[in-house]
């Protein structure tokens, strides 16, 4: 039983549980092998394929954190866990931008953006948050630099939480306003509907996570640990109770993970990104698709086309007005 004592030469602050990295290496490894499996019915690799390797990462990171466990003072077990505990979930993220995107697909005349440029313009951020996150933990870590580069290390990696909370709520930004629109317009597809579920689930999800790593890290970076003077039983209860780990990481990507399961977007989605719904709300049609006409960049700095809308060339891509389009 935890009492919130730190365990002495723990690298962990406390001596980990035995049992609990057992059943999420186990659990995990379940709903992977779920994933594999879907993935190979549904043939969707290239859009639910991050699935499997996400449960591969939780399953290695929480074998690593049983070695811990048995012997916690290794460092190695400790570094090793976290990396790729922590590796996973912007995974996750990546999948929610490609699959609305491809939900855009299926309504692309309510879309507020190219269905396309959702994975890429998201993923361009989400490097940068990345980018920021590597080299302000670089910094924080070397010891022998200087003070006021490990204190902007800290502060980089600060940012780059935050950012990565106002990301998530982007991106949510973005579905409602496409959901809106369809439901203003009277498109009530049970196969939109049910997508979009899934991702609001797995967003809230994956934001209150982001909410306790950022808690978690502000906590931690608030102590000098270095100080002779540190009082460690005054330290914040998320630092000295490992359930918060396991309830707000580990459970919430687990309950991630099997939601994705049970909700597979294939379940919803089309196979092909030329089929999409007519403005009937009804009825699906194969088209011609979209045509990229604008080179990466362009799509990268102006993903929503505000200059196609302001010289009236996103006309040309209207595909979902042709009369030669045809049911599937």
């Amino acid at each position: 039983m935890e009492n919130g004592q730190h365990v002495d030469d723990s690298i962990w602050f406390y001596a980990p549980d035995k049992g609990a990295p057992i059943f999420f290496a186990v659990a995990f490894t379940a709903s992977g092998s779920v994933h594999f499996w879907q993935a190979m019915n549904y043939k969707s690799w290239r859009l639910t394929g991050l699935y499997f390797l996400c449960s591969l990462l939780f399953v290695a990171g929480f074998i690593a954190r049983i070695l811990g466990a048995f012997d916690y003072t290794k460092l190695i077990y400790y570094v090793v866990s976290s990396c790729l505990i922590y590796a996973a979930p912007p995974l996750y993220e990546l999948c929610n931008y490609y699959v609305l995107g491809r939900v855009l697909y299926f309504v692309p005349y309510h879309s507020p953006i190219h269905p396309g440029r959702v994975l890429t313009t998201f993923a361009a951020i989400s490097t940068v948050i990345e980018t920021l996150s590597g080299i302000g933990a670089a910094y924080q870590s070397i010891r022998t630099l200087p003070v006021d580069l490990q204190q902007t290390g800290q502060t980089l990696l600060k940012v780059a939480l935050i950012m990565q909370l106002v990301v998530v709520c982007l991106f949510l930004a973005l579905a409602v306003t496409f959901h809106m629109r369809c439901l203003r317009n009277g498109i009530n597809h049970v196969k939109i509907n049910q997508a979009l579920l899934t991702l609001y689930i797995s967003s809230a999800i994956i934001m209150i996570r982001c909410i306790y790593r950022t808690v978690e890290f502000f906590d931690i970076s608030s102590v000098s640990f270095s100080s002779p003077e540190v009082d460690l039983s005054t330290l914040s209860p998320i630092i000295r109770y490992e359930w918060f780990f396991y309830v707000f990481e580990a459970l919430l990507m687990l309950c991630n993970s099997i939601l994705l399961n049970i909700r597979h977007p294939r379940r919803w989605l089309p196979k092909s990104t030329k089929v999409y719904l007519a403005r009937d709300g009804i009825t699906e049609i194969s088209g011609p698709g979209y045509k990229q006409e604008r080179n990466f960049l362009t799509t990268l700095f102006d993903p929503f086309d505000v200059y196609g809308m302001i010289k009236g060339k996103d006309q040309k891509t209207r595909f979902w007005d042709d009369n030669d389009a045809r049911k599937p």
